[in-house]
């Protein structure tokens, strides 16, 4: 009896089996249904930004300048139809960390396109991810490996530190400084400023008579500030992101360190004014130009760009746009222009092969992006502003 009572609940079963497979079935296709029409209809991006950590800095303006453009871009009702979804994950500014989080954007969350990592290390670490990964990424750093030589899926916002020592250079020169010292940064940052400082200084008759290097979170450098001060070089030079140029000046006044002192764009904020007080006055800073709006003339290619951040970033937040923000605004800026090329599907490698056609006036001056130039700005993109602090305000140098 006991086989007969199996035999006859599995009879009476199927058809209940059978219309519950179906209803799944349907289910099932719904949903992959409303899945696709979400994908058709949305545009995701995601971005890693140190949010937190010693990088913040950058990263929370840039996620602040991201946010806000895709809040507008939504509220008119997205590119040609298309709403714009963003995911944003914080590094901490660890390498570690930046690759594990591109992975997800890429094979979990399926983004279109990435932005960030914030940092030239950071960057440069997941450039062989998102080709691997076959997904484009409009990579935040300075360093000029990020994108040269090219490769295939990566991409870069900011002026890269060839373009940017190239005027510091030429304003040296000019300025008749022939010899200098230059302390940088043992990270991705410095070590490209250096090698790159090393390549061109010769062409501009310029003499790297001592190149010393500390740990950006370094409390004390007053060793390297002392060799710099016993070179006799006709100036300084700090190639370092925030907080060791603070560290570096506070040392140079309480050494008696009295030649012109120059600081790298990577570290071109209001806070390092602020921070160092005293210390930084007469300095020179080659900036990034966001940091100094009012020093962009109104017949200036990137003013418009520059207007509209700093108006919509006061406008959303009640502060000033702090200068890191203008480098995932003009990624904003390259992937608007992109999308505008695609008149098929909106996949990765159409954004991959937009961008290359992309030439758009942006806060970092005027990018011409090519298959041979991924970082799309050059020498004459107008990138840059020679800055001095007086009296703990940034004023015009030239």
């Amino acid at each position: 009896m006991k086989g007969l009572t199996v035999t006859l609940q599995l009879s009476v079963s199927r058809p209940r089996l059978a219309a519950g497979l179906a209803r799944a079935a349907l289910g099932l296709a719904l949903s992959g249904a409303a899945a696709l029409a979400i994908a058709q209809d949305t545009l995701k991006i995601g971005a890693i930004y140190s949010t937190s950590g010693p990088g913040s800095f950058l990263g929370a303006p840039e996620e602040r300048a991201l946010r806000m453009r895709v809040d507008e871009v939504n509220k008119e009702g997205g590119w040609n139809g298309r709403k714009l979804e963003v995911i944003v994950y914080d590094t901490e500014g660890n390498t570690g960390k930046a690759a594990q989080q591109m992975r997800r954007l890429a094979t979990v969350d399926n983004v279109h396109v990435i932005f960030g990592p914030s940092s030239s290390g950071e960057s440069l670490a997941t450039i062989g991810l998102a080709n691997e990964l076959k997904v484009p990424v409009l990579m935040h750093g300075g360093a000029e490996a990020i994108t040269k030589p090219t490769t295939p899926y990566v991409f870069n916002t900011p002026p890269s530190d060839r373009i940017a020592l190239s005027g510091l250079l030429a304003y040296m020169k000019k300025a008749g400084i022939t010899s200098i010292a230059m302390l940088s940064a043992a990270d991705g940052f410095g070590q490209s400023g250096k090698n790159v400082l090393a390549e061109i200084a010769p062409s501009y008759g310029v003499k790297v008579a001592l190149q010393e290097e500390f740990n950006r979170q370094d409390t004390d450098i007053t060793a390297q500030v002392l060799k710099a001060k016993e070179s006799n070089a006709d100036a300084m030079l700090i190639w370092s992101a925030l907080p060791a140029p603070v560290i570096i000046l506070r040392a140079a006044q309480t050494v008696g360190y009295s030649k012109p002192i120059f600081t790298s764009y990577g570290a071109g904020t209001n806070d390092l004014v602020a921070q160092a007080g005293g210390a930084a006055e007469g300095l020179y800073l080659y900036s990034l130009r966001m940091l100094s709006p009012e020093s962009v003339p109104a017949n200036d290619i990137a003013k418009g760009a520059i207007t509209q951040l700093s108006t919509e970033y006061m406008q959303r937040y009640k502060v000033p746009a702090p200068v890191y923000s203008q480098h995932a605004f003009d990624a904003f800026l390259i992937l608007e222009k992109a999308a505008a090329k695609i008149t098929g599907p909106v996949t990765r490698d159409a954004i991959r092969d937009a961008i290359e056609k992309v030439e758009v006036s942006g806060t970092n001056g005027y990018f011409r992006f090519s298959p041979q130039n991924h970082g799309g700005l050059d020498a004459q993109s107008r990138s840059f502003v020679m800055l001095r602090s007086v009296k703990g305000k940034w004023v015009a140098a030239e």
